[in-house]
């Protein structure tokens, strides 16, 4: 497939997205609690920062919120990661007014796999003030990457190529909720009224039943 080709799948993809974003923020306007089951996520096999293998399975009975970001990004990644060590920290402070540990984590996967090794995550998390034990940052063999984020996820990216010099990672800037038993419940956008409804997905998801 040409690169031209690819970049088109990627736009179609990101279109299809953006459809069911708006249906579900029609919805989830009308209710707090109303977050609708959106996809299952098929299972991946990825390293975190410290080279230790990680595989879908191992989150699950977590609540976990997904960002997509790489280290040599100088543009949306920065704000992205931003607005996680913000629910990083969010998180810290309600665990300490309700004294007990959330079962929530954060998760950072890579779009530019090729070049974001462990240790070069592992460099980006501490820059970032990143708790490992509460968020992770996800790199693997491109093919997995691209089953975990485009096909799993449902979030698109792609390396540019000669044609397409005005970037060199393209990939959705949305953040992504998923609930203890691996379902996609939201993508919101990453301002402060997204991160306002990430917060309370968080809470619902926490104490929904049956997850």
């Amino acid at each position: 497939m040409t690169t031209r080709a690819k970049v088109a799948s990627v736009v179609a993809i990101s279109l299809t997205l953006s459809i069911a974003i708006v249906a579900y923020r029609h919805r989830g306007a009308q209710a707090r609690d109303s977050l609708p089951v959106l996809a299952r996520i098929d299972g991946f096999s990825l390293s975190d920062q410290h080279g230790r293998g990680v595989r879908l399975d191992d989150l699950g009975g977590k609540v976990w919120v997904a960002d997509f970001i790489f280290t040599g990004c100088q543009a949306a990644c920065p704000m992205l990661t931003s607005r996680m060590r913000s629910l990083q920290r969010h998180l810290e402070q309600r665990e300490s007014v309700l004294g007990r540990e959330l079962p929530v984590r954060l998760v950072s996967f890579s779009v530019d796999p090729e070049v974001d090794t462990p240790d070069k995550l592992s460099a980006y998390a501490a820059k970032w003030g990143a708790d490992d034990r509460r968020w992770i940052f996800l790199t693997g063999s491109l093919a997995e990457m691209n089953r975990a984020v485009v096909h799993g996820m449902k979030i698109p990216f792609e390396k540019g190529g000669a044609d397409t010099s005005a970037f060199d990672v393209m990939h959705g800037e949305r953040i992504v909720v998923v609930d203890k038993a691996g379902y996609i419940r939201g993508y919101f956008e990453a301002d402060e009224d997204g991160m306002a409804h990430i917060k309370a997905a968080i809470e619902t998801l926490v104490s929904e039943e049956g997850a």
